[in-house]
């Protein structure tokens, strides 16, 4: 019987239950409904029958979903749990036969020529009219139906196979520090804290426990990588077509390879400015020559523990302050029981919210240690919550943002914290304490994401000529040399920082959403402050679409051109302000 850290019972009856196998039914039923028009479809399609197979693929969707993030939420619980892995492994069977009975109709729909595609589009409720224009975009890379079908099952036991693999593996590391003359065994999560030691002996030490871990594993964590790598690119560039390894991310965005680029390169002329600020904390620090061990240290800061109460209310009070919309979406969250924040062993590592349905409250996985970062991190996943909860109105065919902006409300909930802790302290230290970790917070989620991007690009390109563990070292450590220049001197076994980087193993080219997100909500934080309260409307709009229209026409609609260069650069313009701030204070 596993141990009940969630309400889990909001997505799925009892498992075997008459319910249950009912929903099962239900399924079968509606794929069966889609499977009547194989051979029967064509370009005069009746509209009422084309929109009976989006209903009925809607519904598909939703208890597809509702079995899969279940399955995901009770292995995350416990990574070790033969039952939870079990289950998921049958749900994954399951989805692929699906999605390989079902798939016909969105192929016939990607191959049909243009005037008669427009002319179904143009027929059908609104709501709709997007999610079908964005699944012709994948028209060019879309292989034959027994081609795809192959692909979807290889994936179970390949691609999904391996991701699985990685996360046991890691999840299951025990890392072991001398705190204080004892030996105490730790979670990565609670190692992390050790990393803001205020002592340089310990924070060293904590990140060589770290990557001594990491690089004992690093052959099999290495083959894993280059076997994720191998299988994107073999499908990506080899069948499917795409230009580079990237473009297939960018396209599922649906944002330009050129937005991609320019935000890379604008982020990446942007690292002297980082440089800056870790001079700065070195000398507030007092830390004669940074090293990579010292780029997190706290400074002046009081071993406070903030209990998860305090948390909740911490975040409530910031989140209430802007918006009464937002507050009570985000206490919807916690009073329906869906957050495990508790550490433990074997609980999956880090945080994250799972958006289930549209009609499901989504669930959100904390690893809290009481920590400042860890109020952060509510609010971050909270922000999250709040965006799918203002998404609810949409079919679950558009309901759930792109990447591009999916980290907005996440990032701008902390934004929200940040700006009401700094508010309510005249003490100078406590303002010079918050500020520190607002930029050290966004230097994680802005360079180094970027820096994790142009490994990944170098990895990708690297691997498909052959390329070893050292090398992928090398590229790893000349990189880090080059987003802290000489500011910052990087320790040798640093190298294997990047076998510890989750995203990279399961979502390639993820980790431009973050920095994406980080100067968009600069951008937006900065409307706020000069609109004031007649900006909330705005945002939470913005919000609501969802994934119901492209990224790029949405932002239109408050003035902003992702292409535009100098757009970019304008999301530095917070980064700036709050260096000049420390630099006062200093």
């Amino acid at each position: 019987m596993r141990k009940s850290c969630w309400n889990l019972g909001d997505i799925l009856p009892k498992i075997g239950s008459n319910k249950y196998k009912q929903l099962l039914q239900s399924l079968e039923d509606n794929v069966k409904y889609v499977e009547e028009f194989r051979g029967k479809l064509n370009p005069n399609i009746d509209i009422n029958d084309f929109m009976g197979i989006v209903k009925a693929q809607e519904k598909i969707a939703d208890i597809i979903c509702r079995l899969g993030d279940y399955a995901y939420l009770w292995f995350s619980e416990d990574t070790a749990d033969q039952k939870a892995k079990s289950f998921r492994s049958n749900v994954e069977q399951l989805s692929v036969n699906v999605g390989n009975r079902t798939m016909f109709f969105s192929l016939w729909f990607k191959n049909l020529d243009d005037k008669n595609a427009e002319g179904i589009i143009n027929d059908i409720p609104d709501e709709y009219k997007y999610y079908l224009r964005y699944m012709r975009l994948l028209k060019l890379h879309t292989l034959a139906e027994n081609e795809e079908r192959i692909i979807n099952i290889k994936d179970t036991t390949g691609n999904n196979a391996l991701i699985k693999l990685y996360d046991i593996i890691t999840n299951n590391f025990v890392f072991t520090l001398n705190i204080k003359g004892k030996k105490k065994e730790l979670t990565r999560q609670q190692l992390t804290t050790y990393v803001k030691d205020p002592d340089p002996k310990v924070r060293k030490s904590a990140y060589q426990e770290l990557y001594k871990i990491y690089s004992s594993h690093s052959d099999i964590l290495n083959e894993i990588y280059r076997n994720v790598v191998l299988d994107w690119n073999n499908e990506s560039i080899n069948l499917r077509k795409y230009e580079n390894p990237i473009a297939v991310r960018n396209k599922s965005n649906d944002i330009s390879d050129e937005a991609v680029n320019t935000l890379i390169q604008v982020c990446r002329k942007n690292r002297f400015l980082f440089h800056e600020y870790f001079r700065l904390k070195a000398k507030i620090c007092k830390i004669k020559k940074m090293a990579r061990y010292d780029i997190y240290t706290s400074y002046n800061e009081k071993k406070k523990k903030y209990t998860y109460e305090e948390a909740k209310n911490m975040v409530f009070d910031a989140y209430k302050n802007y918006s009464d919309d937002m507050y009570n979406l985000a206490k919807k969250i916690i009073d329906s029981n869906h957050i495990d924040y508790e550490i433990r062993k074997n609980k999956m590592g880090g945080a994250y919210c799972m958006y289930i349905t549209p009609r499901i409250t989504p669930y959100v996985l904390l690893n809290y240690d009481g920590d400042i970062r860890d109020v952060f991190t509510l609010a971050h996943e909270l922000g999250h919550g709040v965006h799918d909860l203002l998404t609810n109105e949409h079919s679950i065919l558009t309901s759930h943002p792109p990447l591009t902006l999916a980290e907005t409300a996440s990032v701008f909930g902390e934004m929200l914290l940040f700006d009401n802790l700094m508010k309510n302290t005249k003490d100078n230290e406590i303002r010079k304490t918050l500020l520190l970790q607002k930029l050290d917070d966004t230097y994680a989620t802005i360079l180094r994401q970027i820096y994790f991007v142009l490994f990944e690009v170098e990895a990708h390109d690297a691997i498909s000529k052959g390329a070893d563990l050292d090398s992928l070292n090398n590229i790893y450590l000349k990189n880090l040399k080059e987003q802290f220049g000489n500011a910052v001197r990087i320790p040798d076994e640093f190298k294997y920082e990047w076998t510890s980087i989750p995203h990279i193993y399961h979502t390639p080219f993820y980790c431009y959403a973050y920095v994406f997100g980080n100067l968009l909500v600069s951008a937006l934080y900065e409307m706020y402050k000069k609109d004031g309260r007649s900006f909330v409307p705005k945002y939470l709009k913005l919000l609501s679409y969802g994934g119901s229209e492209k990224p790029s026409k949405i932002l239109e609609e408050i003035g902003i051109d992702v292409e535009d260069e100098k757009f970019w650069q304008g999301g530095f313009d917070l980064v700036k302000k709050m260096l000049n701030e420390l630099k006062k204070l200093s």
